[in-house]
């Protein structure tokens, strides 16, 4: 048997015990209720794209006890159940926050998973932040354990590490020791799955379902006494060591730094956290976040020179190797697919379509001449100087002269107050036409307010479609 000081499993499910809300900075906390305000909008959306109503029709015709809400949505279903069709609405759109810590969208299969079971249980807002919090730092922390292997190699790393976090903030909302929630992180590592091969389809949303939902339940199942061997994650056969060369114990239980590269900064000039949460990154184009870079340096360059569509002849984008595998879909044939292609995001925001609503990723953009046109001058480059998402792009025109922008979106934004502002309009703007305006401003309210919540269930209830 190993020595719990060796065990990462232990020491992780201790890390994830140990946190209080009590405990957790002002900054920390406003940043945890912007995400959640942020998965609703997002979630409330996704309810209607065809994957969520696939499988919601799928689980609802299989029953069971009409327990907790599907978000956006008429009809109720089981805990788990809702789990797996909320994670699957909140990524379905691909609108959801990134964390290069995990690497991928950390909060989405987390807050699917404590959001169906806080409702179950009737747990109050503030056990559901608190239990959030704990389950997005697992995230990270095991995604910076596999690091930078296991992305690589072809995981999505935000289903297999949202699994671990969905059955941290499970646990701790069920309210289980230690060794109990050891015992939950192990059983998620069993159930920790998906594939990178499956970004542009329906399966890439479908997989954080999955892992919200087997996260849920690996809680559940601990809960009740299913056994599990000890240190699933690092034994010599475990998770970390079958999916990736790496195990960097160090950077799974430092503090955060400035993420970048898909590893924890070393350098003493790198600015300290106290959580992972602090360096979440919100969307505001609604692509692969590694295409966020390049809209925005083209939108910088429209803004600041007389740039006319008709004088470009050559269109340059510079960015790391890693994103080849990612979002460099030169030719999209669906509208999913162009949220993964440079080339058709840059231009989208050199024609002035706005990659912030998710309606303009359609089949007439797709096949719209003047985007064909642009695409035909594009050419991604691939430079391994370049960090992960830092771009470059160069506009060559007519005339001979050149435009050149570099932006680097993975900095997390300090000034907290105008991050809310951003992010409250996205909110209104995805809600709007979904839900009643009075409903909307009422989940703005309750999400302010969480920490004074004392059920839960009348925050996602909100959300609901009323029949008929």
């Amino acid at each position: 048997m190993e020595n719990k000081n060796e065990n990462i499993t232990f020491e992780l499910a201790s890390l994830a015990v140990s946190i209080r809300l009590e405990e957790i900075p002002p900054q920390v906390l406003s940043i945890a209720r912007q995400a959640v305000l942020d998965w609703l909008g997002v979630t409330v959306a996704g309810a209607d794209d065809s994957v969520t109503q696939i499988l919601a029709g799928f689980m609802v015709s299989q029953g069971g006890h009409p327990h907790c809400t599907l978000i956006g949505q008429v009809d109720r279903l089981p805990a788990s159940a809702a789990a797996l069709v909320n994670g699957t609405a909140s990524h379905a759109l691909d609108y959801d926050d990134v964390n290069f810590s995990v690497p991928g969208h950390a909060t989405a299969p987390v807050l699917a998973a404590a959001l169906a079971l806080g409702e179950n249980i009737q747990a109050s807002g503030a056990q559901l932040l608190e239990a959030f919090i704990a389950g997005y730092e697992i995230s990270c922390r095991v995604g910076q354990l596999v690091a930078p292997n296991h992305y690589s190699k072809g995981f999505h790393a935000t289903a297999t590490m949202g699994c671990f976090g969905a059955a941290a903030a499970a646990s701790r909302l069920l309210g289980l020791d230690a060794e109990t929630t050891e015992r939950a992180l192990g059983i998620a590592s069993t159930r920790a799955a998906g594939l990178k091969a499956a970004f542009g389809s329906s399966c890439k949303a479908l997989q954080v379902g999955e892992a919200a939902r087997g996260g849920l339940v690996a809680a559940i199942l601990a809960q009740r006494g299913v056994d599990v061997s000890e240190n699933m994650i690092g034994h010599r056969l475990g998770f970390a060591r079958t999916h990736s060369t790496d195990m960097n114990v160090h950077s799974a239980l430092r503090p955060p730094r400035y993420v970048a590269d898909f590893a924890v900064e070393t350098t003493d000039a790198a600015p300290a956290y106290v959580y992972h949460l602090e360096t979440n990154l919100f969307k505001y184009h609604n692509s692969c976040y590694e295409t966020h870079s390049a809209i925005e340096s083209v939108l910088y360059l429209v803004r600041t020179e007389e740039l006319k569509v008709s004088d470009i002849v050559e269109i340059d984008i510079c960015v790391n190797p890693h994103c080849d595998d990612i979002c460099n879909i030169a030719w999209p044939d669906t509208p999913l697919q162009a949220k993964f292609s440079l080339k058709h995001t840059v231009a989208m925001a050199l024609l002035g379509k706005n990659t912030a609503d998710p309606s303009a990723f359609n089949d007439q953009n797709l096949g719209d001449p003047q985007v064909l046109a642009l695409q035909e001058l594009a050419c991604v480059i691939l430079d391994p100087a370049l960090r992960v998402p830092e771009t470059i792009v160069r506009i060559k025109l007519r005339d001979g002269h050149e435009l050149e922008r570099r932006h680097d979106s993975s900095r997390p934004e300090t000034d907290l107050k105008a991050q809310q502002d951003r992010l409250t309009n996205k909110f209104r703007a995805l809600c709007e036409g979904r839900l009643p305006l009075s409903t909307i401003a009422a989940l703005e309210r309750t999400v302010m307010g969480l920490e004074s919540l004392a059920d839960v269930g009348e925050l996602v209830r909100l959300t609901a479609k009323r029949a008929g």
